[in-house]
């Protein structure tokens, strides 16, 4: 039985803050922008923390800035002094210093934390420098509850080729307990069914769904749902539900997918309409 959850603020003059760590898109697809979307679409008030700024289209990216690791202590700084937060989302972070001043954040924090490892644009090019990856294990992981990464950056982390939907639940149990924490992987670039896969403190959860809007390349989706599942979790719901209603989420927000600009192919979620199944 699917259990309905609403996302009503107790106050409706105060809205609950959280907080997205970073970078720019400036298609609006993805990154700090579609994560903000989404904590509005749920009901909450978004904070955000810039890592980086990516020159990037629907079709790759063509530079990145990233952001001082000093800089980036600075706007932690600032939200931390002046905002009491729910839960944290965290996304791309292209360098070693961006990580360990995120790092030095989290150390002091008892939040619901919730990181998508985001390596590559969906279009392509690189969106983390290839030595950060031991730095973002080390500095970050342990402070996780959930990590959610898609089929490529799963094997890039565990050097497994996945091909099937055993193969992920294998993956999964084993990065979760390496990193000591939930993994959510994502199964949307695999053939056939689409199946994401929890591990959790050696329980297998696997949450099939609707392969949808299939020849619209829609950006964003693994932003979003680690955005929504990061919301629910900051209200308490345990990490299962808080998962499943994430994943509504996003196919809601699928299902009312359209495109803009000159690349029909390529769709963006429609956020507002995904509020009605939660």
């Amino acid at each position: 039985m699917t259990t309905s959850i609403q996302l009503q603020p107790t106050n409706p003059d105060r809205k609950e803050a959280l907080l997205t760590i970073a970078g720019f898109d400036p298609t609006a697809g993805a990154g700090i922008l579609m994560d903000s979307a989404v904590f509005r679409a749920l009901g909450f008030h978004p904070l955000a923390v810039l890592t980086s700024v990516a020159a990037q289209g629907t079709n790759g990216v063509a530079q990145v800035q990233p952001l001082s690791a000093a800089f980036i202590k600075r706007e932690l700084q600032i939200i931390q002094d002046e905002f009491h937060l729910g839960a944290i989302k965290i996304g791309m972070l292209y360098s070693a210093g961006a990580i360990k001043a995120v790092g030095l954040f989290l150390r002091a924090s008892e939040l619901p934390v919730v990181l998508d490892p985001v390596l590559t644009a969906s279009g392509g090019g690189a969106l983390i420098v290839p030595h950060a990856l031991r730095t973002l294990e080390k500095e970050l992981f342990p402070y996780c509850q959930l990590i959610t990464p898609n089929l490529d950056e799963a094997e890039s982390f565990s050097g497994t080729r996945l091909i099937t939907i055993t193969d992920m639940e294998t993956c999964a149990g084993k990065l979760s307990k390496r990193w000591g924490c939930a993994v959510l992987l994502k199964g949307g670039h695999l053939q056939g069914e689409v199946v994401d896969v929890l591990a959790d403190n050696g329980k297998i959860t696997r949450f099939p769904h609707q392969r949808q809007r299939e020849g619209l390349n829609v950006r964003g989706t693994g932003c979003a749902l680690a955005a929504a599942v990061a919301a629910f979790l900051s209200k308490g719901i345990p990490l299962s539900e808080a998962v499943g209603a994430g994943i509504r989420f996003v196919e809601s927000a699928l299902a009312g997918a359209y495109s803009t600009g000159y690349s029909s192919n390529v769709g963006f979620l429609n956020l507002p309409e995904a509020l009605n199944p939660i």
